[in-house]
């Protein structure tokens, strides 16, 4: 597991080098961190524990309207920009940005990155 969890490091320290990136958080669907990378001194264990409430109301919405499984959540605020993509059915990508985070940029990355993640965690 030693191996998987540099791995998973260096895939999210990476991606810390994406304009705008300022951290990355793997995170199981109870809210737990299992990995992280960040280049501000965020609070990655309250983020965390915030997102299975968030994941919760976010099905909860999906479900009244038959959207079925959620692929992605965009959060955007004045001043940050917020990923959450589920990996698998048992763990979350959080990917924390600031204001000039390209989404689009952002979602080619995603694309490239998730599967990696999935296998691991598989």
């Amino acid at each position: 597991m030693a191996a998987v969890d540099l791995v998973m490091g260096k895939i999210l320290t990476d991606m810390l080098e994406i304009d705008g990136v300022i951290g990355t958080i793997v995170v199981d669907k109870d809210g737990l961190v299992i990995e992280s990378a960040m280049k501000k001194n965020l609070d990655r264990e309250a983020i965390a524990g915030v997102l299975h409430e968030l994941v919760s109301a976010i099905k909860l919405m999906g479900d009244q309207f038959g959207a079925g499984e959620l692929k992605e959540a965009i959060l955007e605020y004045k001043n940050a920009r917020t990923f959450v993509n589920p990996i698998g059915g048992d763990y979350y990508l959080i990917v924390i940005g600031d204001e000039g985070l390209n989404l689009g940029r952002m979602k080619l990355e995603l694309r490239k990155v998730l599967p990696k993640l999935d296998e691991m965690l598989s």
